[in-house]
């Protein structure tokens, strides 16, 4: 854009001085046509003195001959007399000839306001095309230099810090497209750094009941024991995967169409169903993968069964969403708290602190969201449906 608008300046400059010289030389042309013409009656009468006289008042000097590299711009002749017009260098004259007899005049031509001022004009424009360019250069090094930085925190492992985006040219896609690579890999960092830190202390619980049912019991008490033990495990394992699958870069999920109730019904098939109320208003179709759908319902619905007062939970399925709500105590912190994963809002109950933070990921895959409220002694979580997944 700077270089175009700076060959356009050039090209005006050069245009504008060649304009301004035509006219100029044109209006000196027809001030010495009108001058020659008034002079050759006395040139035919051979006034010789008054001719240089009135030449002399005009600024024009005597020339003994017209040098070769003069231009004729014009040329008036009969069989009489000649007049002709002529420029070489900075000066300009006439010759005006009568048979064999030639005389000529010549003065140099006065510098105009713009011949006294162009180059300062040209200097000024050029000036100012140059802060322009120096502005628009600053503007575009500014934020790839913060993008540079932020791409040596990332590699110095720094995932955290979001570039500001404040406009929606290429630099701000370029911005944008940074951002959400940043996120992705800040979200697969953080999830592998929970796993490690905490798969160690979910694993020491079903370990240690292992190894005191191995020292205790015997006989189908110690092979029902262990078999629900080495479930438990597996749980862990399997929860843990699924967690990790899900903060996998370009994971993408099916968008099957299914009924919204199955999802439900899916989910709990394995379920004691004498501690869910299930109440299915209204059946919708909704786009998504039902395996997933399923984990997340189930997880909430095993949440609200374990933190409940009477071991209930309370389904219902409408147009809008699925609720689920059951009886408990107002949690001791903010909501968000408990949808970051390996935390649980009571440490003396069994489950691995990764439910809900599945649950929010499943929902985000499907553009779905997730509201709480406490009411009445009631938890409620509201799985909402919208736009973009329904049919």
């Amino acid at each position: 854009m700077v270089l175009i608008l700076f060959i356009a300046n050039i090209f005006f400059f050069v245009k504008t001085d060649s304009t301004i010289r035509d006219i100029e030389t044109k209006r000196l042309k027809d001030e010495i046509l009108f001058l020659a013409q008034s002079l050759v009656p006395y040139y035919l009468n051979g006034n010789i003195d008054y001719i240089y006289k009135i030449g002399d008042n005009f600024g024009f000097t005597n020339l003994d001959k017209v040098p070769k590299n003069a231009d004729v711009i014009y040329k008036e002749s009969n069989q009489i007399i000649t007049l002709r017009i002529f420029v070489y260098g900075s000066n300009i004259g006439f010759s005006i000839i009568f048979l064999d007899n030639e005389i000529h005049f010549v003065k140099q031509i006065g510098y105009s306001v713009w011949d006294k001022y162009k180059i300062i004009l040209l200097l000024f424009q050029v000036s100012i095309i140059i802060l322009l360019f120096l502005f628009f250069f600053y503007q575009v090094m500014r934020p790839l230099d913060k993008l540079k930085d932020a791409i040596n925190e990332l590699k110095d492992g720094i995932y955290a810090k979001k570039l500001i985006i404040k406009s929606s040219d290429e630099i701000g896609l370029l911005f944008k497209s940074f951002n959400e690579m940043n996120e992705k890999i800040s979200r697969m960092v953080k999830a592998r750094e929970l796993i490690t830190r905490n798969i160690a202390h979910e694993l020491r619980t079903p370990l240690a009941k292992i190894s005191f049912a191995l020292t205790l019991q015997e006989g189908e008490n110690l092979k029902r024991d262990l078999k629900r033990y080495i479930d438990s495990l597996n749980r862990i394992s399997h929860t843990m995967l699924e967690y990790e699958r899900l903060q996998a870069d370009g994971f993408s999920i099916k968008e099957d169409e299914i009924f919204s109730d199955r999802p439900i019904f899916e989910a709990i098939k394995e379920m004691d169903r004498s501690k869910i109320n299930l109440n299915i208003i209204k059946t919708i179709k909704i786009k998504g993968d039902l395996h997933l759908l399923s984990i997340a319902i189930k997880n909430i619905a095993e949440n609200a069964i374990k933190y409940s007062n009477n071991g209930l939970v309370f389904i219902e399925l409408n147009e809008q969403g699925i609720v689920f709500y059951n009886n408990g105590i107002k949690l001791q912190k903010d909501i968000s708290y408990y949808f970051e994963p390996f935390y649980r809002g009571d440490i003396t109950k069994n489950g691995y602190g990764i439910g809900l933070s599945i649950v929010k990921e499943i929902l985000t895959l499907h553009k779905m969201s997730i509201d709480y409220q406490y009411d009445g002694n009631k938890h409620i979580f509201y799985i909402r449906f919208h736009k973009e997944t329904q049919e």
